[in-house]
């Protein structure tokens, strides 16, 4: 991971492990505009908004099974339950909330593994997106260099 954080210009800075560490680490790169607990709370908003209005973008995706869309959200956001389909659902909703990609950095089977998701809205695919890295079902930020000066972020090697 070393290698992508130096050619990203990137630090890997690492958030909480609460159920919501997507969350945590999309936030923490919101906090330019909002504090960390603004962005968080602005983020969950956006979430919920977007999953009820644009409802049959996401519901192809969610099986009779794991239930309606709109209590798994519910479940995922406020009682932080990620291990069923709306958890997984959760970058795409996001992306689309904020009108941002999402890449994420996946580290698993030896390598290194980019997976980006787009917003539903094509204008936006150029835009600076977000970046996440995910290692053992948890998700952290990548946060650019410049970004926050006065912390000092750790490499997982240092």
């Amino acid at each position: 991971m070393d290698d992508v954080t130096k050619s990203l210009n990137v630090r890997l800075a690492h958030n909480l492990a609460d159920g919501h560490c997507f969350l945590h680490a999309v936030a923490f790169q919101l906090n330019e505009i909002l504090n960390t607990l603004q962005a968080y709370e602005f983020l969950m908003k956006a979430i919920e908004t977007e999953s009820r209005t644009n409802k049959n973008h996401y519901t192809n995706f969610i099986d009779e099974d794991s239930g309606r869309l709109d209590l798994l959200v519910h479940k995922y956001l406020h009682d932080k339950i990620s291990d069923h389909a709306a958890g997984d659902l959760i970058p795409q909703i996001t992306s689309n909330a904020l009108q941002k990609p999402i890449h994420i950095y996946s580290e698993r089977d030896g390598g290194i593994w980019k997976t980006i998701v787009h917003s539903k809205t094509p204008q936006n695919i150029n835009k600076s997106p977000l970046l996440v890295h995910l290692k053992d079902y948890h998700y952290s930020a990548l946060i650019k260099e410049k970004m926050h000066p006065l912390i000092k972020l750790q490499r997982p090697d240092d």
